[in-house]
């Protein structure tokens, strides 16, 4: 619910995050990174993805209501292609387009990693993202390091 917010709002959850943790550990000096590692979290943003990576894996393996699957309509393309679980659909806004789960979901889908798209069990899909930074799935640069980068 939160994840789509405006960025102020986002700083402000993170902010009261870290006091808090800050009030649990009774330290005033640490870096927000390290109470995080401390208590052995992720900062809400990497929670928020996390959790749309999760809710697209159920809407993947249909795990969820048919009105809700009905939301993320499968494409298309009779062919085998790499990423064409779900149709990426295009936007015109950034605000109800590319702030919007239905294109945030499919595109997030498409970008892991081969391993995780193919897991079947929701437990191990959870295990296998928990903890990982998937901040690089949603964000414009689409390189993934290559050589001439």
């Amino acid at each position: 619910m939160w994840h789509f917010c405006r960025a102020s709002d986002t700083r402000k959850l993170e902010r009261i995050n870290e006091r808090g943790l800050r009030r649990v550990f009774c330290d005033r000096v640490s870096s927000y990174s390290d109470l995080l590692i401390r208590a052995g979290m992720t900062s809400l943003y990497h929670k928020r993805l996390q959790e749309i990576a999760i809710f697209i894996f159920k809407v993947k393996h249909r795990l969820l209501p048919s009105n809700v699957l009905e939301l993320f309509p499968r494409s298309p393309s009779s062919y085998s292609l790499r990423n064409s679980d779900f149709y990426v659909p295009r936007v015109r806004t950034v605000k109800y387009g590319k702030h919007s789960l239905r294109f945030l979901g499919p595109l997030m889908l498409s970008k892991l990693d081969n391993r995780d798209k193919k897991e079947t069990s929701l437990q191990r899909f959870k295990a296998n993202i928990k903890g990982r930074d998937l901040s690089g799935l949603v964000g414009g640069d689409t390189c993934k390091g290559c050589h001439l980068c």
